[in-house]
């Protein structure tokens, strides 16, 4: 039944990293998937076959790009939940506690996706760390305490341990990134949806320190979704096509001003922007120019970051 709508699979080969893999196009959607170092990879992919474009060239350079460019190091990786909470369900008729957050570093799903877990076998605050660190049946998930959705949680406070204390020191405390006056800082993560974490812009002739009020949304289209960022008063418009652990900007109006980009997850990420391809390792903070764009810009895919189920 799930590939009522399947138009052709095409097989994909790396000679280069003796990877295969398979285009599935679905004629609205159509998906890449491979594995690699024992993870399971998909993403949505996009050609133009005005240009000639094929499937079988573009899904190996997409593979080799990956593999080479988007992969990011391992070392001291955890998988991790952020924006989480846990709710008890009824399942087969016996409650049970699960729970929900968008997840990075698992081992068979990409970052950025929104899940809910397994049941929770157990919980533990780890207080020097701040974070709540969650078992189930089949992994451990690391837990922010700040990027605990309280008024969520507040639903079932019983499930987390010492959960009034951890919501007074912690709720309403997350750290936003900021910048000089006159300058633009568009923050992004891989653990937050579509990638946007928080803008912040302070008019330099302001006469206080307070940055201007945004509002951050989706458009889901048709074909293409779209992440769209401004201030109130509009001075400042960002809007990007969210892709597999890249963005592609198609607005940066910004008043003039310079602007950067930072990226405060915990795998690299592109940005396609008028001045070029820029890369943002996790930590990293570029001043969109130029001088900071790839000089050999890879093959980054196309397509939605949330490829569209076929039933």
């Amino acid at each position: 039944m799930a590939d009522t709508f399947l138009q052709k699979e095409i097989e994909i080969y790396s000679e280069k990293y003796d990877i295969y893999g398979v285009v599935k196009d679905y004629g609205v959607v159509t998906k890449l998937s491979f594995e690699y170092n024992g993870k399971n990879i998909e993403m949505a992919i996009d050609r133009n076959p005005l240009k000639g474009e094929k499937y079988e060239d573009i899904g190996r350079d997409v593979i080799e790009s990956y593999v080479s460019k988007l992969t990011a190091p391992q070392t001291g990786r955890k998988l991790q939940l952020h924006y989480w909470y846990i709710r008890e369900h009824e399942i087969d008729g016996v409650v049970k506690r699960i729970a929900h957050g968008i997840v990075t570093g698992h081992k068979k799903l990409p970052d950025s996706i929104d899940i809910h877990t397994s049941p929770v076998k157990s919980v533990f605050v780890d207080k020097d760390e701040e974070k709540l660190v969650i078992h189930t049946e089949n992994s451990i998930y690391h837990c922010p305490l700040a990027y605990c959705r309280f008024r969520e949680q507040d639903k079932y406070p019983d499930l987390i341990p010492d959960y009034e204390e951890i919501k007074e020191k912690n709720n309403g405390k997350l750290d936003y990134p900021s910048i000089e006056k006159g300058k633009v800082l568009l923050v992004l993560s891989n653990f937050c949806d579509y990638y946007f974490h928080s803008l912040y812009y302070v008019p330099v002739d302001s006469e206080d320190e307070e940055p201007r009020h945004y509002t951050g949304w989706a458009h889901v289209g048709t074909f293409q979704d779209s992440y769209l960022i401004s201030t109130e008063e509009g001075s400042i418009d960002l809007r990007y096509f969210p892709h597999y652990q890249n963005v592609e900007f198609y607005s940066e109006v910004t008043c003039g001003c310079p602007w950067y980009i930072e990226n405060i997850g915990d795998s690299v990420l592109y940005a396609s922007t008028s001045c070029g391809k820029i890369r943002l390792d996790p930590g990293e903070r570029k001043e969109v120019t130029k001088a900071n764009a790839e000089t050999d810009p890879p093959i980054l895919p196309g397509g939605d970051l949330y490829p569209a189920g076929v039933f």
